[in-house]
């Protein structure tokens, strides 16, 4: 009944045969946390569980009304005007007042909850919150009643990669399913049907660059990662003769580039956010760098540039700019392709 569904999950045997155990069973979790690195395949594998549960309930499940998922991006499309100028840095309670556990809202409308009406086709309904770490304290504690005494028929999906922002009283009324990087025959049997029109080197860079991850490897691609590290690969190996001031550059354009091209899609997006997770990229490049060092015989150089990583990424969580952080990890770089490891 359910294999069809399943066997459009790759790489996560485990996660998928205990979700199959879980409705095979007298007494199916009425909630579960999907949890694991970024880009693995949690999201689809949510949405492929719930096309599972929702298998007698209509002939297209993807636009199943009884499916309800709920993304930070959803407030472009609120009824709270005030809700649909922010920008989308989070999973506000409005919002979660407003799709599922109802409530009145800041622009003093009054919300039924969704998750206790009836389901329209069927016994079932499902609620899946995309990027769940994004709730507030506020919102997860408000989320609770209807984790406690959910309605009959209804399952709730957290899908997270930072399991450790959700609070204790959450994980604890949730069946945690872990998922894990893809191993490297799931990232080729992936990367054949979804990476097709890639060329080949740089499919393979951003495999290599990704750590089993689809959704990296996607995101690396489509933003020129690929190019970025061959524009900089001397940089990269701490060579002596790299330019310092070029490189720089490139890292700075690439960043400009990226977070441009974010906003451009969806011009509501968090400039702060794209910034973020461009910066996330360039330090996963120089990270792939300095593991190559330590398993190749440049064990000492990797440590050390492995160190200066481990530095700027920690003041992230300051008000430091992105650019300057950037500038400051390319600036040490620099010092160690020179050969002076005092100045880093």
């Amino acid at each position: 009944m359910y294999t069809g569904v399943v066997e459009e999950i790759i790489g996560q045997k485990t996660a998928v045969d205990t979700l199959l155990r879980s409705i095979g069973g007298d007494r199916r979790h009425h909630a579960f946390i999907f949890a694991g690195p970024r880009g693995v395949g949690k999201f689809t594998t949510a949405i492929a569980f719930a096309e599972m549960i929702l298998a007698e309930g209509g002939p297209n499940q993807s636009t199943h009304p009884d499916l309800h998922v709920i993304k930070k991006e959803d407030i472009a499309w609120s009824k709270n005007p005030l809700l649909r100028k922010r920008k989308q840095t989070n999973i506000p309670l409005d919002l979660l007042r407003e799709r599922m556990i109802g409530g009145k809202t800041s622009d003093d409308a009054t919300h039924d909850a969704v998750a206790y009406k009836t389901p329209m086709f069927g016994s079932e309904k499902i609620f899946i919150i995309d990027e769940a770490e994004l709730l507030d304290e506020a919102g997860q504690n408000a989320l609770l009643k209807t984790l406690e005494e959910p309605p009959a028929g209804t399952t709730i999906i957290l899908v997270t990669c930072r399991d450790d922002l959700l609070l204790p009283t959450v994980r604890s009324r949730c069946q945690v399913v872990a998922f894990s990087p893809l191993d490297d025959e799931a990232m080729k049997q992936w990367s054949s049907s979804a990476c097709g029109d890639t060329r080949s080197e740089h499919l393979q860079f951003a495999i290599d660059f990704s750590c089993g991850s689809p959704g990296i490897t996607r995101e690396a691609i489509d933003s020129g990662i690929p190019e970025l590290a061959r524009s900089i690969s001397a940089f990269l190996k701490l060579s002596p003769a790299s330019d310092y001031t070029a490189a720089s550059e490139s890292i700075h354009s690439y960043l400009s580039n990226s977070v441009d091209a974010q906003l451009k899609e969806n011009p509501l997006a968090s400039k702060e956010a794209a910034n973020r997770r461009s910066a996330y990229r360039i330090f996963m490049l120089f990270g792939q760098a300095a593991r190559l060092m330590v398993r190749g015989d440049r064990q000492e150089d990797g440590i050390v540039a492995a160190g200066i990583l481990v530095d700027v990424e920690r003041q992230l969580s300051t008000n430091i700019s992105i650019k300057v952080l950037l500038e400051s990890l390319a600036a040490r770089w620099s010092h160690l392709c020179g050969g002076d490891a005092t100045l880093v």
